[in-house]
């Protein structure tokens, strides 16, 4: 049998597709699979970090993280308003809240881990009444209830991890305590879940939901006053300033709740607690 060397055919190893747009198609693909590869993980480390008991969840909290600038009648205010929430959600056993007031002008609140809640004094001092701060209350003690802090940070840590593996760089700060802070990103549907679970408790509370989106048109206020426009809701982890007040207004309908009432006032020393909180924010400072 005779062999032969054939000539090799100009161009067989080209491509008329311009490299560019081969290496564009590669990156993108590797970067839809490192996405997907991140949500299904996240989604499992956040189930995952719901398993852990609540005892456990509130040893991982550094206590002087949250220690609180009110004077004590403030504190004692608030307890007893967080008491009387925790009473309307019907808080597991075991399961404790503790709300600290901070003297920061920051127009802010959120729940982080172990019951913790932390109130700013830039949003208590802008409520307009004490039916918004149970709201607003009741809201982040909601979270509390659903776990959401554990499950947001246990799907953060997981998230980095695997993309510290993938990349080389595994930082496994959000384990420390920053994280407690940094990785605290709630979704669309926890803050709705909130938001329901906190209308219920304003509703148990007061007889009545008055009072209860005040909160959120103080915040769409707010956002205008401050010339900031809202992000689309494509890219907001918070439902839409004017859904939310649609969606009381749903559930007002749907449970044949009064959404009208004598909304009860803050107390007469409320601005005098507000001006001590503020001294003590400083002070700390």
């Amino acid at each position: 049998m005779k062999y032969s060397n054939p000539q090799i055919p100009e161009g067989i190893n080209t491509t008329d597709r311009h490299p560019l747009r081969e290496f564009l198609l590669l990156a993108g693909g590797a970067l839809v699979l490192v996405l997907l590869l991140a949500w299904l993980v996240g989604g499992f480390g956040g189930r995952l970090a719901r398993l852990l008991p609540f005892e456990s969840e509130e040893r991982l909290v550094p206590t002087d993280m949250l220690s609180g600038d009110a004077g004590p009648p403030l504190q004692y205010y608030l307890d007893d308003l967080a008491e009387r929430v925790s009473s309307a959600l019907d808080l597991p056993a075991g399961m404790q809240v503790r709300v600290h007031a901070s003297g920061d002008d920051t127009f802010n609140a959120f729940a982080t881990l172990g019951g913790h809640v932390l109130l700013f004094r830039g949003l208590l001092e802008a409520l307009p009444n004490e039916n918004a701060l149970v709201m607003l209350m009741a809201h982040e003690i909601a979270h509390v209830r659903h776990r959401d802090p554990i499950v947001s940070i246990g799907r953060g840590a997981a998230i980095q991890l695997v993309v510290g593996l993938l990349f080389g760089d595994p930082n496994l700060a959000a384990l420390g305590r920053a994280g407690i802070y940094t990785q605290l990103h709630f979704n669309r549907d926890m803050e709705r879940s909130a938001d329901a679970d906190a209308l219920r408790a304003v509703y148990a509370i007061y007889g009545h939901v008055a009072g209860a989106a005040d909160l959120f048109s103080l915040i769409q206020q707010k956002r205008r006053h401050a010339g900031r426009g809202e992000p689309p809701a494509i890219f907001s982890s918070h439902p839409l300033d004017r859904q939310r007040l649609d969606a009381i207004a749903d559930s007002v309908r749907q449970n044949g709740w009064a959404d009208t009432g004598k909304v009860t006032p803050l107390p007469d020393a409320y601005p005098t607690w507000m001006a001590d909180l503020a001294r003590h924010g400083g002070a700390a400072e």
